[in-house]
């Protein structure tokens, strides 16, 4: 059984950033200034020993990947941004990763396919970055600058493939010309090709008529109807989540993580192709869009346990190759979605990887 944890890279500077949100900007930024919205909120949200980091030192990473290692988590899944006609952000850090084979851990990337709004930092709908797809020479010079990863002896691979994730796979409008093109291309630079894999897709979305391997368990957006399996969900749901209730407070949504829980662990019988558990062990998105995000409440190494659990029984029915619970995430820390040591938790989180890991 392997564990595969999503990695933010945006824990650098970069002239973007700077513009947008004023110099000097990081994921920490946010962090740092997150506040309590209701009573028992936990904010802000401290980092543990690693402290806040910079991906600028790329010692940093290296220290991340031997600490993940040590307790159980086999690989990363790279965010990847390119927004078409070349243009990508945050790339410093995976440049880094790649030209640093010390790095000992196993890696995939995931084409983190969505337009750069103003939403993720309180600011609306503003655009910032919008995502394009101008056709297939752009998908070709996209696949390009991904060979290298691709290449890497630490590249996970399944049946021999290259595995590339993209998260929305749905967004992209000539779908079967980008998927054709970069197997194509692979055959050429003398790959065994591309496992490909969605993250975020629609409950009728056809994965197998997309040429697509896998998936990653997407049934969040779904999660409305799993509260109605509790009376505290159904109290949530109609009361403090009602948006008259929620704009006279000014609280986030609040989403007890039983009822999380419920929705992610809700699996089917069969899949048509190859499904991937998703465990979340964490949730609080608030530092970047303050009344306007989610929180998962009761959220605890205890009860991620439990979850995680249930996660590896699902995963264990694929083929040894396949039996990957991915984790989401290692280092999301403005959506409170960690896995990295917090001054509250410690390690703890990373203890539950590891003692299922050796059971």
């Amino acid at each position: 059984m392997k564990f595969f944890a999503y990695y933010l890279p945006q824990f650098h500077t970069i002239p973007e950033n700077d513009g947008w949100w004023g110099k000097g900007f990081t994921e920490w930024t946010n962090v740092k200034k997150a506040t309590p919205l209701f009573p028992g909120h936990k904010q802000p949200l401290f980092p543990g020993e690693l402290g806040y980091y910079s991906l600028e030192d790329p010692d940093t990473l290296k220290l991340q990947a031997s600490l993940a290692k040590s307790y159980g988590v086999d690989g990363f899944v790279f965010y990847h941004y390119w927004f078409g006609n070349g243009k990508t952000l945050l790339e410093r850090p995976l440049q880094d990763f790649l030209k640093n084979t010390n790095v000992d851990i196993q890696f995939a990337m995931c084409w983190a396919n969505e337009s750069w709004k103003g939403t993720w930092h309180g600011a609306g709908n503003r655009m910032l970055q919008e995502q394009l797809y101008p056709g297939k020479e752009d998908y070709i010079a996209h696949f390009e600058y991904l060979l290298p990863f691709f290449k890497d002896p630490r590249c996970l691979k399944i049946d021999g493939k290259s595995v590339f994730q993209v998260y929305v796979p749905e967004s992209i409008p000539d779908l079967e010309v980008f998927v054709k093109t970069f197997d194509d291309q692979a055959k050429l630079a003398g790959l065994s090709g591309i496992y490909w894999i969605a993250v975020k897709t629609r409950a009728n979305w056809s994965g197998l008529n997309s040429n697509f391997n896998g998936y990653v368990n997407s049934n969040l957006s779904n999660i409305n109807q799993y509260h109605r399996k509790s009376g505290s969900g159904i109290f949530l749901r109609y009361f403090f989540n009602n948006p008259i209730v929620r704009n006279v407070l000014k609280w986030p949504k609040t989403i007890y993580y039983h009822t999380v829980r419920a929705c992610l662990e809700d699996f089917k019988d069969q899949y048509l192709i190859d499904f991937f558990p998703l465990a979340i062990p964490n949730w609080d998105n608030t530092p970047r869009t303050k009344k306007n995000g989610t929180v998962y409440l009761n959220a605890t190494p205890e009860a991620f346990e439990k979850h995680l659990k249930t996660c590896v029984i699902q995963a264990s029915k694929l083929s040894s190759d396949r039996q990957i619970v991915f984790v989401k995430s290692w280092n999301e820390w403005a959506e409170g979605n960690v896995l990295e040591p917090t001054k509250k938790h410690g390690r703890d989180y990373l203890e539950v990887i590891k003692k299922i890991k050796n059971e």
